[in-house]
């Protein structure tokens, strides 16, 4: 038996998870799935450790790096994340794997045939390796915009952005607020500068922040129409194209 932690804050991806270790690796016993920093941390104080531990590394009150600093982790550790431009190189350690969202099933048999292999040998993590090398490879995405109102210049926080459009060949923001301002930037350009972890080009007009979205309505297996708040002018329908990207991306 392999007994197995989950430490993951998105429910969808959790169950996805453990679907697919059971898949690869029938000898694998789920014992919990955890959402939280302080929820690991406090239940790898009560029990004995794992055998393996996946991690996702962004949770809802936190890295799980702070939990390293509360426990001694004696575990095997597979982290998880979506963000795809970390130094994948600070993971290649005997103890440790590291896999992109969505999870690929067959990257997650091989980290799995990994961890067999490796069972027999003591884990040595050097977290602070790891987190500083994924400082250096870490890709900076812009955390403000400057906009002209009038005869004077306006910060806008990215985090306050609800979505990006464009209307006669111009490119608008629109803040949390309801309040619009031009940019210089066009939308193909903006995909490179803002964070993919929350902002995603669902067709040709938007780029909408993921905190934006209040409702999705399936109109048939291709097609999905979004509500924003605050809401658009017009109905924000899926690229037939985007569709299947766009789910992945939910799931992350």
């Amino acid at each position: 038996m392999i007994g197995t932690l989950i430490i993951e804050d998105e429910a969808p991806a959790a169950k996805r998870l453990e679907k697919l270790l059971k898949e690869v690796e029938p000898s694998i016993t789920i014992l919990e799935t955890i959402e939280s920093v302080s929820s690991a941390i406090r239940w790898l104080k009560q029990h004995s450790q794992p055998d393996l531990l996946m991690l996702d590394i962004q949770l809802a009150d936190g890295l799980s790096f702070d939990i390293f600093k509360q426990v001694r982790i004696d575990s095997f550790v597979i982290f998880t994340t979506a963000y795809d431009e970390y130094a994948i190189k600070a993971f290649e350690l005997n103890s440790i794997d590291y896999l992109l969202k969505p999870i690929n099933r067959d990257k997650l048999k091989k980290s799995i045939e990994k961890f067999v292999r490796l069972r027999g040998e003591k884990p040595s993590i050097d977290i602070q390796a790891v987190i500083a090398a994924m400082d250096r490879g870490r890709k900076k995405y812009k955390q403000r915009f400057a906009v002209n109102v009038g005869t004077k210049i306006k910060s806008i926080e990215t985090a306050n952005i609800a979505y990006f459009y464009s209307m006669d060949k111009n490119t608008f923001l629109c803040t949390r607020e309801d309040r619009h301002y031009p940019v210089d930037y066009a939308l193909d350009k903006l995909e490179e500068l803002v964070d993919p972890q929350y902002f995603f080009r669902i067709n040709r007009q938007y780029t909408l922040n993921y905190h934006a979205i209040e409702k999705i309505n399936v109109l048939s297996k291709s097609r999905i129409a979004i509500l924003t708040d605050p809401p658009t002018k017009e109905p924000l329908l899926i690229s037939t194209a985007r569709t299947h990207e766009f789910r992945l991306w939910l799931d992350r």
